[in-house]
């Protein structure tokens, strides 16, 4: 359980959503500071070109789930889609856009799993957390920042204990650095499940 996995959502041409290849090029330097693949789930119908839009920016495995009912979003094919591929692969942690279907599937997802979800995020690190109560030390963690009380204050939200950690990221907050063309991958075609 060291993998990160961000859901890429797919925008009416057929491409990959921007905040999707942010979210890819901020967890690529989150799964370098963890030794970590960085993996991503595809869920559309015949997307042309995955690995031109994905690979260089850092993505390793691309779950690529093919099928013509899910050429647009659903949220309960799309639900139990990205779940039961949460439950087989186990990351660490699970990201998405904070954006309408970002928002609509991330919240079922965690509720579905028993486990943490900070909203809106508008920075990911990866850290150490100690318990004041207990001392425990939690190693490697994702910080969640993200403004609270209207935007005066920044939080820090770390989920200790549950796995994934999961987050949803703001469009247009993550630095989206050069591509990298040299970069490849695999892209692991997989079945949706809806019958």
């Amino acid at each position: 359980m060291n993998n990160i996995l961000v859901f890429c959502e797919i925008t009416e041409e057929q491409q990959i959503a921007e905040v999707s290849l942010e979210l890819c090029s901020k967890a690529r330097k989150l799964a370098d500071r963890l030794s970590a693949r960085l993996d991503a789930i595809v869920i559309g119908n015949d997307i042309k070109n995955i690995e031109e839009q994905l690979f260089p920016f850092g993505v390793d495995s691309v779950f690529y789930v093919n099928d013509p009912r899910l050429s647009f979003y659903q949220t309960l094919p799309f639900f139990s889609t990205i779940t039961k591929l949460i439950q087989e692969e186990t990351p660490e942690i699970v990201l998405f856009g904070a954006t309408a279907v970002g928002r609509d599937l991330a919240p079922r997802i965690a509720s579905y799993l028993r486990c943490g979800l900070t909203a809106d995020c508008t920075s990911l690190e990866i850290g150490d957390h100690t318990d004041a109560k207990t001392k425990t030390v939690y190693k490697d963690i994702l910080y969640q920042i993200r403004p609270a009380f209207g935007g005066n204050v920044m939080a820090t939200i770390v989920c200790r204990k549950y796995r994934p950690q999961m987050a949803t990221v703001r469009p247009g907050v993550m630095e989206m650095p050069a591509k990298d063309t040299t970069r490849t991958g695999e892209i692991i075609k997989v079945n949706s499940g809806v019958s």
